[in-house]
């Protein structure tokens, strides 16, 4: 049976393109800035507020345009399985991903590069005062995965398909809003975040719908803050270990 898409559909899609371009650019920018530092440089104070207000300001906007926009079938919530039940699929499919992944990264030779690129990123987000690192580390961790997985896989992806009734046209353009929104992480990591769209759209499509995408999303925010104090001090490591390395060799 075919989803029909509640009316002002097509004010919320045209929202949600907007957003997206305003993300591109955003990410583009974000990543010049980063070329520029000679070291990694915390945030500036008041981030983890401003993130946060993101955050809620986006979560605001879809609690307003909720059925005369969106509706659960339109951006493919599905509830044959207990909701929970979703959401720990999701999660666990997250590991399978961080498996394969460092496999791929194994085989290519770079796993070392992209840690280290990921390690200058996390620290570069993450800020220094406690109250601002806990507003962002519950906006990031928590609504990230939620608002990102509903604008860009439930209503780019999945309304758009329906929309155009053209699953590979909408695919094709959430993929390359995915890997626009996190060019600034580098081109390495280009590879990380086409395995995982590759994942969350399976997930879309399949019986745990966007819910699984979420919940696989959730632990994709939460694993690396997790182990950011670990990658500090591998980090650090590998830098004296370098360095050791080039004293040796002059």
């Amino acid at each position: 049976m075919k989803t029909e898409l509640p009316p002002l559909t097509n004010y919320v899609l045209f929202f949600v393109v907007v957003l997206s371009m305003v993300y591109f650019y955003n990410s583009i920018a974000q990543r010049q800035l980063i070329k520029k530092q000679r070291r990694a440089e915390r945030p500036k104070p008041g981030f983890g507020f401003y993130i946060l207000w993101n955050q809620i300001s986006l979560i605001s906007f879809f609690c307003i345009t909720y059925i005369i926009g969106w509706d659960a079938p339109s951006v493919g919530l599905k509830f044959e399985i207990f909701p929970v039940f979703s959401l720990i699929i999701g999660l666990s499919g997250y590991c399978i991903f961080v498996l394969l992944l460092s496999k791929v990264f194994n085989l290519l030779k770079i796993s070392q590069i992209v840690e280290n690129d990921a390690y200058l990123v996390s620290i570069r987000l993450m800020p220094r005062q406690k109250l601002q690192k806990i507003l962002f580390m519950f906006a990031v961790c928590i609504l990230n995965p939620i608002t990102e997985e509903l604008i860009f896989l439930g209503v780019l992806v999945h309304q758009l398909s329906i929309h155009t009734n053209n699953y590979y046209l909408a695919i094709f353009l959430g993929l390359f809003v995915s890997l626009g929104n996190h060019i600034y992480q580098g081109k390495l990591h280009i590879i990380t975040h086409l395995v995982f769209y590759i994942f969350t759209v399976t997930l879309l499509y399949s019986d745990v719908g966007l819910l699984g995408s979420i919940g696989f999303h959730l632990a994709g925010d939460i694993y690396p803050f997790m182990w950011l104090k670990y990658q500090v001090n591998n980090y650090k490591k590998r830098r004296r270990e370098e360095r050791r390395a080039k004293y040796i060799s002059n």
